[in-house]
């Protein structure tokens, strides 16, 4: 902590205000060993540069789980899915109960997440007794997830059948005790219906006016701002009892495009990212969040693989698992946007996401092409199972951690 302390004040020494990116750059040119490393992932082509990534030991409780699961096993706890994905629902539709057929999915496809929508929640009843019965069907248990941000992005505050307190976007919030109220406000109501995992805060710095994503559900266009209104949100879900997520590294605020239908791409240099950017995650990591979510933009002045930084080596293992002592979970944003499914196949998108140093996979565009994308990834050798075995120990010590398990 004292070493994240340090880079967090060198950040905060260093800010300026942000302001939209210019149009035209110099590259930074990432090393040849980076470069390397996430080319064979998308690929995969075996290379001569070494496969470097952070460990995880796990606690004896995990260890134990752990040396019980097959490979494949290990592999679906490193995904989080929509039920539409899990029981093969039209993807027009939206499951609302639990049946025979969403237990056979979970036992076919034992994931390590759900994550619910708008059209899958009804009314208080409904929807704590569908989580309640994925849980009960589920050998490990599950992270449960909602986007719950306040403002326009909430699945159960917009739902007029809940009568819970309305938060605006969070623009509109004024000072950190405010920001601690909403997240530990929210933390609590979905904690109420079986929910333990929220992805918020969004951590983005409103920089670019023309951004169409982020706007206003960022805290601020100050990285400085944005950066204590994320720790006291942080805080306020940590407060809670419900794991929070920081969101979307390395910063989605600059962007124009939208990565649901197209490629986004964020054009500072890393310099500029890390005087920017980066301020509110690593605000985020010392107040002790517990997953981070991974963009699909593109950094090609900062990474110029050409990779989303979900799926990039540099910044996922090189910047924040090494150089902010991020030791959380890492996950991507969802892999059905079309800046991943116009560009990569499951198969090449999870062992991508993997490699680059992914925990989990959120929303395979196919779950089981994607599983079996990594399976045979370990097998030929690409990833090491170390690699998986990293993973899902870091998982299932925060399932031990949040009563999950």
């Amino acid at each position: 902590m004292k070493k994240l302390a340090v880079a967090l004040s060198t950040m905060f020494l260093f800010s300026v205000a942000c302001q939209a990116a210019p149009q035209e750059t110099t590259t930074i040119a990432t090393t040849q060993a980076t470069t390397a490393a996430v080319t064979q992932a998308v690929t995969p082509i075996p290379t001569e540069i070494p496969y470097v990534f952070m460990p995880y030991e796990g606690s004896e409780e995990a260890q134990a789980i752990l040396s019980g699961m097959s490979l494949e096993e290990k592999v679906y706890q490193m995904f989080m899915v929509s039920p539409e994905q899990l029981t093969g629902t039209d993807i027009y539709e939206y499951d609302t109960e639990f049946n025979d057929v969403t237990e056979a999915a979970i036992a076919a496809h034992p994931v390590g997440g759900v994550i619910f929508f708008g059209g899958n929640i009804v009314s208080p009843e409904q929807i704590t007794e569908f989580v309640s019965a994925y849980q009960e069907a589920s050998d490990i248990g599950l992270f449960i997830g909602i986007d719950e941000e306040g403002g326009d992005i909430t699945r159960i505050a917009s739902n007029p059948a809940f009568d819970v307190p309305v938060f605006p976007p969070m623009a509109e919030l004024e000072g950190e005790d405010a920001a601690y109220d909403a997240g530990n406000t929210i933390g609590s109501y979905i904690q109420g219906y079986g929910f333990n995992l929220d992805f918020a805060p969004v951590s983005d710095v409103n920089s670019n006016p023309d951004n169409t994503v982020i706007g206003n559900r960022a805290f601020s266009s100050d990285p400085q701002e944005a950066a204590v209104m994320v720790s006291a949100a942080v805080r306020g879900f940590n407060d809670s009892g419900v794991f929070c997520t920081l969101k979307h590294f390395p910063g989605h605020g600059d962007t124009v495009a939208d990565t649901h239908f197209e490629t986004a791409s964020v054009t500072r240099t890393y310099l500029e990212m890390q005087s920017c950017e980066l301020i509110p995650f690593a605000a985020g990591i010392e107040a002790g969040a517990d997953f981070i979510m991974a963009a699909h933009i593109t950094t090609p002045n900062a990474d110029p693989t050409g990779l989303p930084a979900s799926l990039s080596y540099f910044w996922l293992t090189t910047t924040l698992r090494y150089d902010m002592g991020f030791t959380g979970i890492i996950i991507t944003d969802s892999m059905t946007m079309q800046a991943i499914t116009d560009n990569f196949t499951p198969e090449q998108a999870a062992v991508a996401a993997v490699y680059a140093g992914n925990d989990i996979i959120l929303m395979p565009q196919d779950l089981e092409a994607a599983a079996q994308g990594i399976v045979e990834a370990v097998e030929n050798g690409t990833i090491p199972e170390e690699r998986i075995d990293s993973s899902v120990l870091r998982i299932l010590d925060k399932k031990i951690q949040g009563g999950i398990i």
